[in-house]
């Protein structure tokens, strides 16, 4: 058995930390591992108390918030103070056993008796990104077990080189809140053709400078190092479900609007709005650095930018488009959008970012920015202005990072050049 922090096995079965949730006896016996989608449980009975109950493996979020479900009357204990948002969402799982189990494809690259098994499974697109990104330790760390990932469909264009095995989950992200029974018995139908298993911790907010971008398919990210030496190049992100339109009023009518299901009525005003506001700020470089060019990506019709910028938005995503935005991003010396799992492939492979941070997701700052500096670059390549700046702002933000990129690095971060 390895022993790795970072590896939790389960064939061999081994939980030390794990105690009764009634009675505290650690004296436990273990039936089987439960397999339901996004959570992941130990099913035990505590041979001091008979308590019969599900122990949530220490994976994903769980790897901060220990928690159990009673058996017999799925009375939740919650023992590593969880907060109500995740609690939330674990009891709505485990009471919404899904009657339809969803289609699995297994995909077999190299057929391993010793794995490590990663669930990326979640009802949220950066949540299933997040935990993808820690595939790359396991990858370069453990060479000897094969990676084995669970993914949504969806997601397959991302698998990274190297991978073992992958078993698709043929279902949409907001249909991960279930209870899959036949998930559970695809997965234990697996466990018996392998010697030995662990399950990867798959942690919410890996080492992003360390996971191997460069893994993923289609294109290679942005060298930082050549941010002075290729053509200047910003992407601009653009979405539709939280806007930049930068009023205080127009925001909260929108989020009014968003809550009671009414957004349809000025949805296409707002977007006007937020559109007008990114042609103004790239007309704001363009006067100091007319040299620099534009890509504009997201769900919407293409249109409106003709001789400002290169347009890729769409309506209906596949792979070869998923792609082309990637490519976009990765000869991009600088991402501008707003906050979100929008923007974590695009600071994946672009060299930085400008992110327009809501007021209501100021404690969220940074989790949805790919960091890919260990140093003083960390602040300076990436910058945070609220979500009324102006255009001028964020444009000032942008040409002073290519102002200023040269002498910063070489100051600030004891580069030669």
């Amino acid at each position: 058995m390895k022993n790795d922090i970072h590896l939790v096995p389960i064939k061999p079965f081994h939980l030390p930390e794990a105690a009764c949730p009634e009675c505290g006896s650690a004296g436990l016996q273990f039936h089987r591992s439960v397999f339901p989608g996004v959570h992941i449980f130990a099913d035990l009975t505590c041979n001091s108390c008979g308590t019969a109950f599900l122990r949530e493996y220490p994976v994903g979020f769980a790897v901060q918030h220990p928690v159990a479900i009673g058996k017999k009357d799925g009375k939740l204990f919650n023992i590593g103070d969880a907060p109500g948002w995740f609690t939330y969402y674990l009891m709505k799982a485990y009471n919404a056993h899904a009657e339809r189990p969803p289609e699995i494809e297994r995909i077999v690259h190299d057929r391993k008796e010793r794995v490590v098994i990663l669930d990326c499974l979640d009802f949220l697109y950066g949540h299933v990104l997040l935990k993808l990104l820690n595939a790359r330790y396991y990858l370069d760390e453990h060479p000897d077990l094969g990676l084995v990932l669970i993914l949504p469909k969806m997601f397959a264009w991302l698998v990274p080189k190297g991978t073992a095995e992958v078993w698709l989950v043929d279902m949409k992200l907001g249909q991960a809140h279930n209870w899959y029974e036949g998930i559970d018995l695809f997965v234990n139908e697996r466990w018996k053709e392998y010697d030995e298993a662990y399950l990867a911790r798959g942690y919410a907010h890996p080492d992003q400078s360390q996971s191997g971008t460069g893994r993923f398919p289609g294109t290679a990210p942005f060298d930082p190092l050549e941010f002075d030496q290729q053509p200047r190049h910003i992407t601009f992100v653009a979405r539709q479900d939280r806007l930049w339109t930068g009023g205080s009023f127009t925001d909260l009518l929108f989020r009014g609007m968003v809550r009671f299901k009414l957004q349809s009525l000025l949805k296409g005003i707002l977007i006007g709005m937020q559109n007008a506001r990114i042609k103004r700020t790239m007309r704001s470089i363009k006067r100091v650095l007319p040299e620099v060019g534009f890509t504009i990506v997201g769900l919407d019709d293409p249109g409106g930018f003709e001789g400002l910028a290169t347009d890729l938005r769409t309506r209906s995503m596949n792979v070869e488009k998923e792609l082309e935005w990637c490519r976009a991003y990765a000869k991009s010396q600088i991402v501008v959008g707003v906050h979100g799992s929008n923007m974590l492939l695009p600071t994946a492979f672009a060299a930085g970012a400008v992110e327009i941070l809501p007021d209501d997701r100021l404690g969220n700052m940074v989790q949805d920015i790919f960091v890919r500096y260990t140093d003083r670059m960390q602040l300076f390549m990436y910058r945070f202005v609220r979500e009324h700046a102006t255009p001028q702002e964020v444009a000032d933000h942008c040409t002073a990072m290519f102002r200023d990129h040269a002498a910063y690095r070489r100051n600030m971060c004891q580069y030669t050049v």
